[in-house]
């Protein structure tokens, strides 16, 4: 199979940031075929920068500001036969689709997925977390079951060092709509079921923090989180590692909810979280509904000694 690659990048309200992150695709050392900006209900200038970059860009638009119907829009125009996914305000280091070619071309992955690093604000690397690398060798043929296996290690997924075989995206019915926050790991464990895949562990971008996107919104990307692991356990990763990611995110989500969230929060917290909840957390939370003042304050002392812990260790 040849490897001709359509970019595409989801933009909402991204003025900042959009013409760093098509400058770093421009500077692929292999080329894309095609380069799709779907504009997301911006509001500021984005196009704008989008058409001052002077880069051969093909602009859509996806109203509702939804970034998975965004997603879509451009994997359904793409052309290529891989998609590569580049957020707004990412971006690329030069080799990325370089090394996505020597490891894909020619095999039977379905997707590809790479190392990233943190950016500042300026474009600056950060200090990643030593437990947000993934410590996994560069590889062919992985199985679904692996990712899972890492995932459960503390890897942080990175969406924008993804390419997936738009066939394949096609076939598992693309980013699901409703899945309004972390639709990007829910359409990486559906492409992935039942394939293998690839993975460089050389770092392919730059994820930049503090930019205040949707996955600033903690409380919300915690039940969405939960929501992913937990509608592809039975399509494919029953498996241990998946069920201890599904119980550590239901006890992080019930408590991001309790503390931080408002009333749908918690509706919606204890919907989804509930039923992978021990007995003992339970317990506790229908002792804190008798009073819950009290019982926020004991969670967030509790969240305080944990950083303080972190931090001397």
């Amino acid at each position: 199979m040849s490897f001709t690659v359509s970019v595409v990048i989801p933009c909402h309200d991204a003025e900042r940031w959009i013409e760093a992150a098509l400058r770093s695709v421009a500077a692929q050392r292999c080329a894309p075929a095609e380069v799709i900006v779907v504009d997301d209900a911006s509001k500021d200038g984005s196009l704008d920068r989008v058409r001052a970059s002077g880069l051969p860009v093909t602009v859509l638009r996806a109203p509702g500001g939804n970034a998975a119907r965004a997603r879509n829009v451009g994997i359904r125009a793409a052309r290529g036969e891989w998609v590569a996914f580049l957020d707004a305000d990412d971006v690329w280091y030069p080799d990325h689709l370089a090394r996505a070619r020597e490891r894909l071309e020619g095999g039977e992955d379905v997707a590809f997925m790479a190392n990233h690093d943190w950016i500042d604000l300026e474009g600056r690397r950060l200090e990643m977390p030593p437990t947000l690398r993934h410590r996994l060798a560069s590889a062919k043929g992985l199985p679904a079951s692996g990712f899972i296996e890492v995932l459960a290690g503390g890897f942080h997924f990175g969406h924008s060092t993804v390419l997936v075989r738009r066939d394949r995206s096609l076939q598992v019915a693309g980013f699901d709509e409703r899945q309004v926050r972390r639709h990007d790991i829910d359409h990486w464990l559906r492409a992935l079921r039942g394939r293998t895949w690839a993975y460089s562990a050389e770092p392919a971008a730059g994820y930049r923090i503090g930019t205040g996107g949707i996955s600033g919104d903690v409380v919300t990307c915690e039940l969405y989180w939960l929501q992913a692991l937990s509608r592809n356990r039975d399509e494919g990763y029953a498996q241990p590692a998946m069920d201890a990611l599904i119980r550590t995110a239901a006890r992080r989500a019930m408590s991001l909810a309790f503390v931080d969230g408002g009333p749908d929060d918690l509706r919606r917290a204890r919907l989804l979280a509930w039923p992978h909840l021990a007995p003992g957390f339970r317990a506790f939370y229908r002792a804190a509904a008798l009073s819950p003042s009290l019982f926020r304050d004991a969670i967030r002392f509790k969240r305080r000694i944990r950083r303080l812990a972190g931090v001397q260790a």
